[in-house]
């Protein structure tokens, strides 16, 4: 018999014997020379996933995902320095790691290969290990797009995505790593896709055909997707705020160790996304505060402006009416003062805008119906609305009802739609929208904006088709006199008062606009609960100013103010006593021995405030009553608490016809 017939006979000994085929460890038996394989154990059959007769038409080559050269290093340091750790690809196409051992049968002239498969323990260790790389100084979106390409290189190159849920059902991308190195993170929408299911349901695992499963998936055909994992990302209320997942082009083997990988992933994931969000919720509340104390400093100064101003105003109003009182009917100076007049009232219209601004002007609140409205400002409107703009509304039939000015909210609406009207092109004209619905802000909705109360609110939206904003001009469209309009075409206070007044009512505005797309305001304004009011209309008063006989006290620092609301006051048969300080005031009131029927005094008063002088007096008078005038109704409102249920209030700049008007009111009501 020769040699190599005795090596051959020796070697089907050794693999007829249990000691070969009931070995413990998974084995293989190869051609030193060519690592071609000999002979295989079950347990090895197994886990290649070859069948013998296939296995024996192989070399060691053919089964390992690393190239001869490195196969070759491995093994021969394996000889010293063992275990030698290599990858095997399966015919399905799914890889395992093995770790083992390599001893010479030299009396067989064959290599003993014996290993096992550490395809998970290994891919907790690197997970762990890149992990654990990462420095500490890298946090929310930073440490994500670390995490994604740390996970990359665990998983083997896969593709690794974090997306932040911006919709219901869309999401943005925010980090995305493919073979460890960053790629630029897509936004895709969830239906149709596995992401959908792992949203709604959880974790989610196809660990292979994963095309086949979801065909309109486009992002999955062009990474040539083989298997998937993915989770949702979910805050501490449990709710989804991101989608993670990892992508294969390869099958990934279903294993507790992948999905508790996959897990710890997510859920540091899932932290630093959420921390990236309160951050950023922080920084907007930050900005938005920032933004209320500018406006509220702003508003400060103009209404201290305005109240200086109406004094003014109140004076030579008062001038003019007694010189027209003078006169003789021919005279042809009357033309003159009455052009004087409608300056004045000019300039008291810029002050009330002021006033509102400021969020000084006292409102008539009653309870209203948006809708109603919204039906008489489009009437007004549509007479000076160019024919190239559309206006379209869409009122809710069952809307709630809320407490306001009617003619503030007539104001705001008049300027919203006279703003989309300018932003519209009128060479290619647009779309104005008005729409009117119930809505709820909740509790995540306030969260986010800072002066918002979670609850009920009437919302009203204008919107348009015109030229939109540049972000710069949204940052400060609600600062007065700001304006892009050219000049003379705009005073930059038509946003601002609508911001005031909103302010005023509780309510809260959002803002929208594209550039070229056009532009959307939304207000939100608190349900009114009580019982509903009916809008009256003011009485139209009559045209012979009432007369009187009673005596009354008029307190003003303003002289000049002071100065006309007396004469006016005589000349309709009144006794006047007048004081410019309260000191004064209480001394006149000690010394008049008859009643005093009215004390008329300014709120805002040196060394006392009106409310105080009125105090003191009713203890001299007891059946005194009480009118306030004010141009600077914030201290009346806030500080002073004249604005109570039956407190009689004329706002400055007044005429002698209101004040006389409102005295007679006054002395005549209940």
């Amino acid at each position: 018999m020769s040699n190599e017939n005795a090596l051959e006979q020796k070697r089907q000994e050794l693999t007829a014997s249990p000691l070969f085929n009931l070995a413990f460890m998974p084995s293989l038996l190869l051609l030193p020379d060519s690592l071609h394989i000999y002979r295989a154990t079950d347990a090895a059959t197994r886990i290649l996933g070859y069948s013998h007769n296939e296995l024996q038409q192989m070399a060691l080559y053919d089964l390992l995902v690393e190239s001869r050269e490195q196969v070759d290093t491995a093994l021969e340091r394996a000889y010293t320095q063992p275990p030698f750790v290599l990858t095997v690809r399966r015919p399905d196409r799914e890889e395992r790691i093995l770790e083992g051992v390599l001893h010479r049968l030299e009396s067989y002239h064959l290599l003993h290969c014996s290993f096992i498969d550490i395809t998970d323990t290994h891919l907790a260790r690197r997970a762990i290990r890149e992990k654990a790389a990462i420095s500490p100084r890298h946090l929310g979106y930073s440490y994500l797009r670390e995490l994604v390409c740390a996970m990359s290189r665990a998983f083997g190159g896969a593709h690794v995505y974090i997306g932040r849920l911006v919709e219901a059902e869309r999401v943005s991308g925010v980090a995305y790593a493919v073979d460890g190195t960053l790629r630029d993170a897509p936004d895709y929408p969830l239906q149709g896709t596995p992401c959908e299911n792992a949203a709604a349901r959880g974790y989610c695992a196809y660990l292979a055909n994963v095309q086949l499963l979801f065909p309109n998936d486009q992002e999955l055909r062009a990474i040539g997707a083989e298997s998937y994992i993915g989770a949702p990302l979910r805050d501490s209320l449990g709710r989804t705020i991101g989608i993670a997942w990892i992508v294969h082009t390869k099958p990934l083997r279903a294993s507790s160790a992948v999905q508790e990988v996959f897990q710890l992933f997510t859920t540091r994931a899932a932290h630093e996304l959420l921390r990236e969000q309160t951050e950023r919720e922080r920084e907007q509340l930050h900005l938005q505060l920032l933004q209320i104390q500018k406006m509220e400093s702003m508003g400060r100064m103009a209404g201290g402006l305005a109240h200086d101003f109406n004094n003014l105003l109140t004076a030579v109003l008062g001038y003019i009416e007694l010189a027209q009182g003078a006169l003789p009917l021919d005279s042809a100076a009357r033309g003159f003062l009455d052009n004087a007049t409608t300056a004045v009232e000019k300039a008291a219209s810029i002050t009330r805008q002021l006033v509102t601004l400021a969020r000084q002007q006292p409102m008539q609140r009653r309870v209203v119906n948006l809708n109603a409205i919204v039906q008489e400002a489009v009437r007004i409107a549509q007479t000076w609305m160019p024919a190239s703009v559309q206006m379209q509304t869409y009122l809710s039939e069952s809307l709630w009802y809320t407490e306001a000015d009617p003619s503030q909210l007539m104001q705001v609406l008049q300027n919203l739609l006279l703003n989309a009207r300018d932003a519209i092109p009128p060479e290619t004209g647009g779309v104005i929208t008005i729409e009117t619905r119930n809505t709820v802000l909740d509790t995540e909705y306030a969260r986010t904006h800072y002066q918002v109360v979670p609850g009920e609110y009437v919302m009203l939206m204008v919107s348009d088709t015109g030229v939109g904003m540049k972000p710069f001009v949204r940052e400060r469209i609600f600062e007065p006199f700001f304006t892009t309009k050219p000049r003379g075409q705009g005073t930059g206070l038509g946003l601002s008062i609508v911001h005031g007044i909103v302010s005023q009512l509780g309510g809260h505005i959002w803002v929208y606009s594209e550039e070229g797309k056009g532009t959307t305001f939304k207000i939100y304004l608190p349900r009114a609960y009580d019982r509903v009011r009916s809008i009256s209309e003011e009485c139209t008063p009559p045209a012979e100013l009432p007369r009187g006989h009673e005596t009354l006290l008029v307190v003003e620092d303003e002289l000049g103010v002071l100065e006309v609301a007396a004469e006016s006051l005589r000349l309709q048969g009144y006794t006047v006593l007048t004081a410019h300080s309260p000191a004064k005031a209480l001394q006149l009131a000690q010394e008049y021995d008859k009643p005093i029927h009215l004390l008329i005094t300014d709120v805002v008063l040196p060394v006392m405030s009106g409310r105080e002088l009125a105090d003191y007096l009713m203890r001299l008078h007891p059946q005194i009553r009480v009118l306030y005038v004010s141009g600077y109704t914030e201290n009346t409102i806030i500080h002073h608490g004249v604005l109570e249920e039956g407190v009689q209030l004329l706002p400055k700049p007044y005429t002698p016809a209101q004040l006389i008007q409102k005295v007679r009111e006054v002395l005549d009501s209940d």
